[in-house]
């Protein structure tokens, strides 16, 4: 009878360690399901963080990309602005190469507005007399459509005509047979006009309005060396 109550004993210890050792095992995987999942909710916080931090970089790339495209738009249309608002070159003083920046009279409804003519009909009409003088060879009309003083220019020296008087004395060396040629041969249509004035041939005359009065208009300038060359 002692040992089948001993033995007894031991099985109802030997029953209540496997108990034991059941529920053990049950509260460790209870305990490392739930770390599990606090992981996973972790690593799906920090990936949906990731992904928020993501997108907001390529947002703001975005963002500067296109603060970039309208600065540099801007910059092109404030270039193309102050290009816009340049000075354009001023024709050359009057000379033998002055024809090179010229535009030819006929470019308007008045072509010769640029020099300061606002009547171009009563312009013409003094060129056309101006040069029936010069072809009748009458030394006094001629006179009267000359700018004093007149500047003779010629390959060595600046010549100043004061006056009407010393003009007539002096007018063979000044209108030269070559300078009437230009100036009688000279077509309307085909003058050539700057801020400075209307210039016959090559440069041989230039013609501009007056100073004091703009209804008259008079030759003001003489190149020889412009027929010399």
């Amino acid at each position: 009878m002692p040992k089948k109550h001993e033995f007894g004993n031991q099985k109802q210890k030997l029953s209540r360690r496997l108990s034991l050792t059941a529920i053990l095992l049950t509260l460790t995987f209870v305990a490392l399901a739930g770390c599990g999942q606090d992981k996973n909710a972790e690593t799906s916080s920090t990936g949906s963080s990731t992904s928020v931090i993501e997108n907001g970089a390529d947002a703001n790339r975005s963002g500067s990309a296109q603060n970039d495209k309208a600065a540099k738009e801007s910059g092109n249309a404030e270039n193309n602005s102050n290009d816009a608002l340049k000075p354009t070159p001023s024709a050359p003083a009057a000379s033998s190469d002055a024809s090179s920046s010229l535009t030819p009279s006929s470019s308007s409804q008045n072509p010769f507005e640029v020099a300061g003519i606002q009547d171009p009909k009563a312009f013409l009409n003094t060129f056309k007399a101006l040069q029936k003088a010069v072809a009748d060879n009458d030394k006094e009309k001629v006179a009267n459509y000359i700018f004093y003083p007149l500047r003779v220019n010629d390959s060595e020296k600046s010549l100043t005509i004061p006056n009407k008087k010393d003009f007539i004395a002096k007018y063979d060396q000044i209108f030269t047979d070559a300078i009437r040629e230009a100036l009688v041969n000279q077509k309307t249509d085909d003058l050539f006009v700057n801020y400075q004035g209307v210039m016959v041939g090559s440069g041989e005359l230039w013609l501009r309005r007056g100073t004091d009065n703009p209804k008259l208009f008079g030759v003001f300038s003489i190149n020889l060396e412009t027929v010399a060359n």
